[in-house]
């Protein structure tokens, strides 16, 4: 019941519960019949990988079970998920294998259903008078059971369906028929893409009143429904397919000629990106679980063991090369690949059934939205923020000074952006297996290199020069692939970015104002952590030259650089110093990781630290800024779990990173910090005095400073 009725948090929590108990009961059957419901809840938050691995595991027993129904449910189920994850050969094989077991049982109930999520399959192809027959073929069975939710949404695609062939009139008729219905039935979930797609004909008529009406609704049935889920991975998903409205308000504000809507056009921009480490921030999610009973107790206890078996796992995985048989060696890490993912992945089913109960709810509801003026005060009159956005495939930019905040449009494709940065980050990476060798092509590699600088700074930034003005620093938020553009290093055909100004990063505006709003605190107290391995043998030389430039240092070198010891020491420092081996891991973000003497410092263990205190943490290793980008820009990577824990200012890399020169340019850097120096400006002095030695950007320009300056 709370599932059909969008409480998905109730949903989780219940579910949960059910399959303990089943469980505790030894009722297999039932258990089954829970997860398929917990998948079915994973399903309506986009969660689609989730959700498949359920169905994989319950339908096989089902089968063995004799209960045919919900073994042909969880196919269907199935194939919904496909459809999520871009499968649609296999949710069709899914579908088909499930209308056969529904007809075998003479179930028209149930082979409505499957014709149901055929017409979501037609419609995700863009295959609309597909979508026209499936859903009509669906509705009429599923009207006559009183199946409300399915009913309604069968209508909701045919209306959509009809939006997107351009019979305006009648699809007008039918979603507002819908709609009217979604809401007497308590079904916000139809009700919501009711009012986006009557938003999206309102548009195409012209009808600007209407269509803002609209999307205005949807955007309050979001974030009802998004509100009181229990955990950010929820919250994160959830959002994946609802920015619509969010895009929508934005370009209709945009297109209002008699008023300078800017501003408001960038606050739905800001609703809609990196919405869930705001609601970390802003405190209306804890991130630290802690056990309710001896069912979550035990999941804790298996979730330390699992670290330790991963932390072995990874220790082997990254071991040096041995020369031996080339065969041998690649089966053998293939099994180790194999065993790490098994354990990644109950490591994450674990976590997700800790988040589903309830109990600990949000401190607040409510969404929390953008103060510019809060934000211009923040940034004075010596900063510039700059938030990249698209619409239609065509990035624009928000500039926002004390003075105002304006727009510019038409700045070119994403698309042709991707390109040239895929072109840049190819000569990039030519140097990261070993400057040295190419030391001879080095002018040549630099000269390719600037042509790509050149190529993004007349499209990303030569427009915005005059708004950003000539002496101001400047903070961007970038967009989807610009969180890759290393900004400061884009070159105007005279001089790089950061010759003539500061330059910082932010995932989101908001995300900045809760930087901003801790005041700075003197540099007293630092821990600098160093763990060389063959691929960083520098850090040792890096940290004992840090050490003397504070007052107090707590020195963790090779064996001391433990988790337990980071963690105990962090919750004291002004400074987080960690010098050590990192990894992206883009086939899963949240195990992107720091390679300390004892194991791996994840993204979920960079949650738990305590860094209320802390001003700045200094990722000195390869990649720990690179980040995997979701829908609504959330940042899935170090980055987060470090802005998690209450660090307002975070210095990481966009690539891998030369050692000899990540060691001379952060005793530099220190070195003026602490002299008094602003971190943005310590870099900055740090990166131009590398750059005389090391011109290529290679060398000098990996390191970006996220958060306050």
């Amino acid at each position: 019941l709370a599932l059909f009725q969008g409480r998905y948090d109730r949903a989780l929590d219940y579910l949960e519960r059910a399959r303990r108990k089943y469980a505790e009961m030894r009722m297999p059957h039932e258990s089954a019949v829970s997860e398929l419901e917990i998948a079915d809840a994973y399903l309506e938050l986009n969660l689609g990988p989730e959700a498949a691995e359920f169905y994989e595991r319950v339908t096989p027993m089902f089968a063995e079970l004799s209960m045919r129904a919900e073994q042909a449910l969880a196919l269907a189920h199935h194939g919904r998920a496909a459809i999520l994850l871009g499968q649609m050969t296999r949710a069709q094989q899914l579908l088909t294998e499930a209308r056969k077991l529904y007809a075998a049982e003479s179930n028209t109930l149930g082979e409505a259903m499957v014709a149901l999520t055929m017409a979501q399959l037609h419609h995700a192809a863009g295959n609309y008078p597909a979508t026209m027959l499936a859903a009509e073929e669906a509705e009429a069975p599923l009207s006559a059971a009183g199946v409300w939710r399915h009913t309604l949404m069968a209508r909701w695609l045919r209306g959509d369906a009809l939006r997107a062939l351009g019979s305006f009139s009648e699809a007008r008729t039918i979603l507002e028929a819908a709609l009217h219905d979604a809401e007497e039935q308590a079904q916000p979930q139809v009700a919501q893409r009711c009012h986006t797609s009557l938003g999206l004909l309102a548009s195409s008529e012209g009808d600007q009143a209407r269509a803002e009406a609209a999307f205005t609704r949807a955007i309050e049935l979001i974030e009802t429904l998004r509100a009181p889920l229990p955990a950010e991975e929820f919250r994160a998903a959830f959002f994946a397919d609802k920015l619509v409205p969010y895009d929508e308000m934005a370009r209709l504000c945009l297109m209002d000629e008699e008023h300078d809507r800017a501003a408001e056009a960038l606050g739905f921009v800001e609703r809609a990106r990196s919405r869930a480490l705001v609601d970390i921030l802003g405190g209306t999610l804890k991130t630290l679980p802690e056990p309710r009973d001896a069912f979550e107790a035990e999941i804790l206890n298996e979730l330390a063991d699992l670290r330790e078996q991963l932390n072995w796992f990874y220790s082997q995985i990254n071991r040096p090369a041995q020369k031996s048989d080339a065969t041998e060696s690649a089966d053998e890490m293939a099994a180790l690949q194999q065993e790490v993912k098994e354990r990644e992945r109950r490591v994450l089913d674990l976590t997700r059934q800790l988040q589903h109960r309830g109990g600990q709810p949000a401190l607040s509801n409510e969404v929390e939205q953008l103060n510019l003026k809060q934000l211009q005060s923040g940034l004075g009159d010596d900063t510039a923020l700059v938030e990249y956005t698209s619409l239609d495939g065509e990035l624009l930019a928000f500039v926002v000074t004390d003075e105002g905040a304006s727009v510019v449009r038409h700045l070119g494709s994403e698309r042709e952006v991707e390109a040239q940065l895929e072109q840049l980050r190819f000569q990039i990476d030519t140097l990261r297996f070993g400057a040295g060798r190419m030391r001879k092509h080095l002018p040549h590699l630099m000269k390719r290199a600037l042509s790509h600088l050149q190529v993004l700074y007349d499209v990303l930034l030569a427009p915005l020069e005059e708004l950003i003005g000539a002496d101001r620093r400047l903070v961007i938020v970038p967009h989807r692939a610009l969180h890759y553009v290393p900004f400061h290093a884009l070159h105007d055909g005279i001089e790089y970015v950061i010759e003539r100004r500061e330059v910082c990063y932010a995932p989101s505006a908001v995300v900045l104002s809760h930087c901003l709003a801790r005041a700075p605190r003197p540099l007293e107290s630092a821990v600098l952590v160093g763990v060389p391995d063959e691929q960083t043998p520098r850090v040792l030389d890096e940290v004992i030259a840090l050490s003397p430039l504070f007052p107090q240092s707590s020195v963790l070198l090779e064996e001391r650089g433990t988790l337990s010891a980071v963690k105990e020491n962090a919750a004291h420092a002004d400074v987080l110093h960690l010098a050590c081996h990192g990894q992206f891991r883009p086939d899963n973000p949240l195990f992107s990781s720091l390679r300390l003497a004892d194991g791996w410092l994840t993204v979920r263990d960079a949650y738990e630290l305590d860094l209320r205190r802390c001003e700045l943490v200094t990722l000195s290793a390869c990649e720990t800024g690179m980040s995997a980008v979701a829908p609504g820009n959330e940042l899935i990577g170090l980055a987060r779990g470090f802005f998690s824990a209450g660090a307002p200012s975070l210095l990481m890399s966009l690539w891998t990173v030369d050692d000899e020169a990540t060691a001379n340019l952060m005793t530099d850097c220190y070195s003026r910090l602490c002299a008094g120096a602003s971190v943005a400006t310590a870099l900055r002095e740090a990166q131009l005095e590398l750059m005389k030695e090391q011109p290529h950007p290679f060398f000098w320009s990996p390191f970006v400073l996220f958060g306050r300056w």
